[in-house]
């Protein structure tokens, strides 16, 4: 590289590490936080595009712990809100979902970083919405014909409405059940008797989130009976894997929407690349977690 390469190299480090220290300054801490959009506050703004990630975070342990890796890891470890925020806000997203969430504080900052508000779902695998829109209202665990979740939702389930500069936009954050086929269909079920209702009111739904099922499973084929689109099937780019992040085999993270917003879908894409992803020649190598986010980009 030459020496203008350097140099600019050095510029745009400095303009990005000033842009996360005035995010973390200018937001106040609160569940729901700033009244001020992202759009009046940074003039780059994408008007045009709406981005939305998936990812389940492994609780910001970093991945894999291994001999060569555990000690790193551990020193790492209160580092990892700063890594999540700097290697999010390269995609410049607008929702952001987590499943395996750390604690509600760590949400917080990352949020905070980025500029976002953010609404915590609490289960036993917590989840996470961040986002550069307005929070009307969210919502864990929004049961219909039931009055306990019992032995459902172990992991999470939460639901928002957001309001963007042009619409509402309904968005579901789901974790199931990672190994009882029969209990994950039970929870199915309950969600889709939910969103149901949801799908006939003219507004635009995204539901995303660690399904813990394959495509060729009988799951897989509920959601699509319903109405509902798979977005890597729709537009997606190049392969579709999701875990683990360091060489994919299986898919279980999915972003899906309604009709409102399938002409709208630009392209999906699992981010199978940065420190989303580990290099393989590399023993101490480490992702940020053991599973690959999900992006979709709507107009």
């Amino acid at each position: 590289m030459g020496e203008e390469g350097i140099e600019l190299g050095k510029i745009l480090t400095m303009e990005r590490r000033t842009f996360i220290r005035n995010s973390v300054l200018g937001v106040a801490g609160s569940a729901i936080t700033p009244n001020i959009s992202f759009a009046e506050k940074y003039q780059w703004f994408p008007k045009k595009k709406v981005i939305t990630i998936s990812y389940n975070v492994y609780q910001f342990k970093g991945y894999p712990e291994t001999d060569d890796t555990k000690f790193m890891l551990r020193d790492i470890r209160p580092q990892m809100p700063d890594r999540m925020a700097l290697e999010l806000e390269l995609y410049q997203p607008h929702i952001v979902t987590f499943q395996e969430a750390p604690k509600e504080q760590e949400v917080k900052k990352v949020a905070e970083s980025l500029g976002m508000n953010y609404a915590y779902f609490p289960g036993g695998y917590p989840g996470a919405l961040l986002t550069k829109f307005e929070i009307k209202s969210s919502e864990n665990c929004p049961l219909e014909s039931l009055k306990d979740r019992g032995e459902l939702f172990s992991r999470h389930w939460g639901k928002a409405i957001l309001k963007s500069p042009t619409e509402e936009i309904i968005l579901y954050s789901i974790h199931l059940h990672p190994s009882n086929d029969s209990i994950r269909k039970r929870e199915v079920h309950e969600i889709l008797q939910v969103m149901n209702k949801d799908m006939s009111n003219g507004k635009s739904i995204i539901f995303q989130g660690d399904f813990n099922h394959e495509p060729i499973q009988d799951e897989y084929n509920l959601w699509k009976e319903t109405g509902l689109i798979d977005c890597y099937v729709k537009k997606g780019v190049e392969q579709r894997n999701t875990i683990k992040s360091i060489f994919p085999k299986r898919t279980v993270d999915y972003i899906w929407v309604n009709k409102k917003l399938e002409d709208r879908l630009l392209r999906c894409k699992v981010l199978f690349e940065g420190n989303f992803r580990t290099n393989p020649m590399d023993a101490r190598s480490i992702a940020l977690s053991d599973h690959l986010p999900v992006m979709a980009e709507f107009q």
